[in-house]
């Protein structure tokens, strides 16, 4: 979950959350499934579908919609009532009948790529609500890129252009896995639907989202292959779009090297302005439950700048503290580690990353308190005979939102002029 609201913190581009949940909860177990049916196709992708291309595919192969049947009893699916469930589910409303949806998934890993391709040309021809025919096409998609993701892209190529529900965001996945096995014609297919205008903005300005997502997609093989290709592709899109491609991929999820491919690329073609923001995003992908040793690996592997360490300290201060704070395991201790790793990457700022971060942690109304983190940053004035930390505290928005408490705070500010400036921010 941690890594999930990192990347929704990043700019990743991704459908609302309910239809992603649903998305998630079904392909997940989906795909897991279908890695150990087929366990001579390849290894399970770390992130939606398996890398398991089909290039000798043809349009007329596919099956007719009467195919899809269930092996044993032979009844059609009804995706009319299946549909209702899911949405119920993506509502809030709560899974109606589990074991008809447990009954399905069965059904779904029996089903062959045809019969996929069946039935969604079936769910096509139904008449049904956007949002109903949307959530079954994501139930079903998902498994399909895992089986073949020439066959998806070839398929449903005219659909890359759907909106941020439709199946553009998923596609960009079978891009991703048909580049694993084929890399030379995943970016020959890639060029000719830019060539053919499948990605052009239609924004007012220019960006296009989805060619964003799928650039990012093939960044994943290009990285660890061709660098300089990786480069030239990112040195084409405009630069406000730069950081945003290199947002879209794992970063944790890639080795040693490709990571300081990563770095390179964010050094050569990211504004100078956004850098810090790139080197943030890097960090927020690298803490995890044992700590920031992944960090400092990382940073000590690229030679980072001071800046570059400021801007890493700044957020992995931030992903630990929000991290402990929502396991209640947040304390005097696990912060003394913390600031004895800032002292050495951000030498001067440890007090006011310090209140910043545990600002950020509380404003979260999860297991951490503002009270508890008003507890911490006093024990810190204390010990340290600085302001900073309550200063640094104060000037974030948990401040606002614990109005009366903030005040009583603000009070305790020993320098004057500065006492009065957080007084005046928080009328």
């Amino acid at each position: 979950m941690q890594r999930i609201l990192s990347c929704l913190k990043a700019t990743l581009v991704i459908p609302p959350l309910g239809a992603l949940l649903v998305v998630l909860f079904w392909n997940a177990a989906q795909l897991r499934s279908i890695a150990v049916l087929e366990s001579d196709g390849g290894t399970l992708r770390k992130r939606i579908s398996a890398a398991l291309g089909t290039p000798n595919f043809h349009p007329d192969s596919v099956a007719s919609a009467h195919s899809v049947r269930n092996a044993a009893t032979n009844d059609a699916i009804d995706w009319r009532d299946l549909s209702a469930k899911m949405l119920e589910m993506q509502n809030g409303g709560g899974m109606s009948d589990m074991r008809a949806m447990m009954n399905f998934q069965q059904r779904l890993l029996k089903m062959s790529k045809e019969e996929m391709i069946a039935a969604l040309d079936q769910i096509a021809a139904l008449d049904l609500s956007e949002d109903a025919r949307q959530v079954l096409e994501s139930m079903l998609i998902g498994p399909l890129i895992g089986k073949d993701p020439v066959l998806a892209l070839q398929r449903y190529g005219d659909r890359i252009g759907d909106g941020e529900n439709g199946m553009g965001w998923q596609l960009s996945n079978a891009l991703r896995d048909w580049a694993k096995k084929d890399l030379a014609g995943a970016t020959a297919w890639f060029d000719l639907q830019i060539a053919n205008g499948k990605f052009e903005s239609k924004t007012l300005d220019g960006k296009s989202e989805i060619r964003a997502q799928f650039e990012a997609a093939l960044m994943d093989t290009l990285l660890s292959s061709d660098l300089e290709a990786a480069s030239r592709r990112i040195a084409a899109m405009a630069e406000d779009q730069r950081r945003e491609i290199l947002q879209q991929i794992s970063f944790s999820a890639l080795g040693p090297e490709d990571q300081k491919a990563y770095a390179s690329l964010v050094r050569q073609l990211v504004p100078a302005d956004e850098r810090e923001g790139s080197f943030a995003y890097i960090a927020s992908q690298l803490v995890d439950d044992n700590g920031f040793g992944k960090v400092s690996a990382f940073l000590d592997a690229v030679q980072a700048s001071p800046e570059e360490r400021v801007a890493s300290a700044k957020q992995t201060a931030e992903s630990q503290v929000e991290m402990l704070g929502n396991k209640g395991t947040l304390d005097r201790e696990s912060l003394d580690s913390l600031r004895e790793w800032l002292n050495r990457q951000a030498p001067g700022e440890t007090d006011s990353i310090t209140g910043k971060a545990l600002a950020e942690a509380a404003q979260n109304q999860g297991k951490f308190t503002f009270s508890e983190a008003s507890q911490l940053v006093l024990q810190y004035q204390q010990s340290t005979g600085s302001d900073d930390v309550l200063v640094s505290f104060l000037e974030g928005f948990s401040a606002h939102s614990n109005l009366e408490e903030a005040k009583q705070l603000a009070a305790m500010i020993t320098d004057e002029a500065r006492r009065e400036e957080i007084l005046k921010q928080l009328k």
